[in-house]
C-alpha cells in the first residue's frame, strides 16, 4: 500500500515541484534559447540604472496576453509584486482591509503571512513572528471554493475591504483548482463593494497564454506574476487597470506610490523571460497539458488499485497528491493526510535521487 502511494506520488512531486524549481522552469533546465539569451546579454552588460529594451518587450508581451494588464511593473519576486498590488489597492480605494483565502500562500510580506499554515486550528492566525496586531486586524479570511460564504464575508466587510486576493489554483494545498462559480462570485461581490479583485497568477500563468483569468474567463482588477516570466531568473511583476496603476506614474511629479529598485527589470532576467515566453505558443501549452493528462491518467489507475489510498488534485498544468481517502477540493479537505506515510514517501524520493 505504501509502495503504491509512493509510486503514484513520485511522478507528481518530481514533475510539478523539484525538477522545475517550484514551477519556475516551464521549459526545464538549460533551455538552449534561454541560455543563449543570457550569454548574449552578459556580453552587453548585466545591470543598468534605466529601463532597457528587453524590459519594454517583455512588458508588452505580458500586457498583450493577460486581459487584466493595462499597465505593468516589474519587481524581483512574487512577494514584492503582491505587497505592491495590495498597497495599490489600499491607495486606490481608500480602504485598509485585505481578504485572502485560508491556507493560501502569497509570498512572505506582512499581509500575506496570515492564515498560511495548514493547521486548521490556526487558519486565521499569523504564520510568522514579528507581525503587528494591526496587520492581523486588517486581514479577512474567506474559505476557498465556498462561493456563498465568500460573498457573505465580502459584503459584510465591504466598507473597509480594499481587495480580495486569490490564487485561481491553490498550489499550497496541492494544486486544487477553484470552481468557476467561486471566482465568478468573488468578481460579482467585489464589483458590488468597490473592492478590487487581485489574482495571484505567479503559478497559474502556466494554465494558458493568458493565465487562469483567460482559462476561467474571469478578469481581475490586478494580477501578480512571477516564476515562468523570468525564465529561471529572480523576477516578479504586478499590474492591472490603468486607473489603479496610475498611482505609480511619475511623469508629472512625485507618484502617489513610489516604487523603485536596483534590480527591477534587470536585463538578464528580462532576456531570459523573453526567451521563455516567446516559446510558449498555444501548441506548446497543449503539449504540456497532454503530458500532464498522461500523468493524471496513470495516477487514476494507481488510485483504483486495491489498498492504494491517496487523493489527487490537478489543474490544467499541475498535479499533486494527498495521502488521504477524501477528495481534495478545499483548504480543509486537504488536511489529515497520513503524515507517517508522507515521511516514508519523502525518504523514498530522496533514495531514488529526486530532491
Amino acid at each position: 500500500t505504501a509502495r503504491a502511494a509512493c509510486c503514484g506520488t513520485r511522478t507528481a512531486t518530481s514533475a510539478s515541484i523539484s525538477t522545475t524549481n517550484a514551477t519556475s522552469l516551464i521549459l526545464g533546465h538549460r533551455d538552449p534559447q534561454v541560455t543563449a539569451a543570457l550569454q548574449a546579454q552578459a556580453e552587453k552588460g548585466t545591470a543598468f540604472a534605466n529601463p532597457t529594451e528587453p524590459e519594454v518587450e517583455l512588458a508588452s508581451l505580458l500586457t498583450a496576453a493577460l486581459p487584466s494588464l493595462q499597465r505593468l511593473r516589474f519587481t524581483n519576486s512574487g512577494t514584492e509584486g503582491v505587497a505592491l498590488a495590495l498597497r495599490a489597492a489600499r491607495a486606490f480605494t481608500g480602504k485598509s482591509k485585505i481578504a485572502k483565502t485560508e491556507g493560501a500562500y502569497h509570498g512572505t510580506s506582512d499581509h500575506a503571512s496570515i492564515s498560511v499554515t495548514l493547521r486548521v486550528s490556526e487558519a486565521g492566525m499569523p504564520s510568522s513572528q514579528g507581525l503587528t496586531a494591526k496587520t492581523l486586524d486588517d486581514m479577512i479570511i474567506i474559505p476557498f471554493n465556498d462561493a456563498a460564504a465568500a460573498r457573505r464575508i465580502i459584503e459584510q466587510h465591504g466598507d473597509d475591504l480594499a481587495a480580495v486576493i486569490v490564487e485561481p489554483v491553490m498550489a499550497g494545498i496541492g494544486y486544487v483548482p477553484a470552481e468557476a462559480a467561486f471566482l465568478e462570485a468573488l468578481r460579482e461581490a467585489c464589483d458590488g463593494q468597490r473592492t478590487l479583485l487581485i489574482f495571484d497568477e505567479v503559478q497559474t500563468l502556466r494554465m494558458a497564454p493568458g493565465g487562469a483569468q483567460q482559462w476561467y474567463d474571469v478578469v481581475p482588477d490586478m494580477s501578480c506574476l512571477g516564476k515562468i516570466i523570468g525564465g529561471g531568473m529572480p523576477v516578479g511583476a504586478f499590474g492591472g487597470r490603468a486607473d489603479v496603476m496610475a498611482a505609480f506614474d511619475a511623469t508629472e511629479g512625485a507618484p502617489a506610490i513610489p516604487h523603485g529598485g536596483t534590480f527591477n527589470g534587470n536585463p538578464m532576467t528580462m532576456q531570459a523571460g523573453l526567451a521563455t515566453m516567446r516559446q510558449l505558443t498555444p501548441e506548446v501549452y497543449e503539449r504540456i497539458n497532454e503530458r500532464g493528462e498522461t500523468l493524471r491518467h496513470q495516477l487514476r489507475k494507481w488510485r483504483a488499485a486495491p489498498g492504494c489510498r491517496f487523493a489527487s488534485a490537478a489543474s490544467r498544468r499541475s498535479s499533486a497528491c494527498k495521502l488521504t481517502d477524501r477528495p481534495v477540493t478545499t483548504y480543509r479537505s486537504a488536511q489529515g493526510q497520513d503524515e507517517a506515510l508522507r515521511q516514508k514517501l519523502f525518504l523514498h524520493l530522496l533514495n531514488e535521487g529526486i530532491t
